[in-house]
């Protein structure tokens, strides 16, 4: 039983490891099982070869262009799923706009935008959105959205009801827990289903 504990605890230590939080790989996700799946195209290694990406083109504002091996490729915005970066930062495309991600590894996906500011001087604006999951429509974080992305499950809209009071603490991070609290009431939420 002991071994079986070691072994598993293990795997998922490994598991953490080679997963979104590596920084060491760069490429494209064309869908979204290829992100699920850790599955990138032209993937390379950052720390011993180089490639570009760029995602904001000013005369090609709805294509993606990716420099790999001598070669540039050209895909419209709307046939990528993701970028992930050599930083280790995951970019969400969708409706040819872009969407960082900001905990790659959770069920519900939280993105940050920052406008910058409109005038000289003043602050910039910071937007959060969410997408149910990896396959999911990316809209504003919202208390009301976030309860219409799960309708039947009750228990999590009591638990939102109860956690949040406001649509700007839905994107609060639980640091004892190491998760976006939102995610952690939706876990705790499905605790006795099973």
């Amino acid at each position: 039983m002991k071994r079986k504990l070691i072994i598993a605890v293990t795997f998922l230590i490994l598991k953490s490891t080679l997963g979104f939080s590596q920084k060491d790989s760069s490429g494209i996700y064309f869908t979204a099982n290829d992100y699920v799946k850790h599955k990138l195209s032209f993937a390379i290694n950052c720390e011993t070869q180089k490639h570009k990406i760029k995602s904001d083109m000013i005369f090609h504002p709805k294509e993606i262009s990716i420099k790999h091996a001598d070669s540039t490729y050209t895909y419209p915005k709307d046939s990528i799923y993701g970028i992930k970066y050599c930083d280790g930062s995951i970019v969400r495309v969708y409706n040819n706009s872009e969407y960082p991600l900001i905990n790659p590894d959770e069920k519900i996906m939280i993105y940050k935008i920052i406008s910058g500011p409109a005038t000289k001087g003043s602050p910039s604006i910071t937007r959060y959105y969410f997408s149910k999951d990896a396959n999911g429509k990316i809209q504003e974080l919202t208390i009301y959205n976030i309860k219409a992305a799960f309708p039947d499950n009750h228990k999590f809209h009591d638990l939102v009801d109860m956690e949040f009071h406001s649509n700007d603490e839905l994107a609060a991070y639980d640091t004892f827990h190491k998760i976006m609290k939102i995610n952690r009431v939706l876990n705790i939420s499905k605790e006795n289903e099973k």
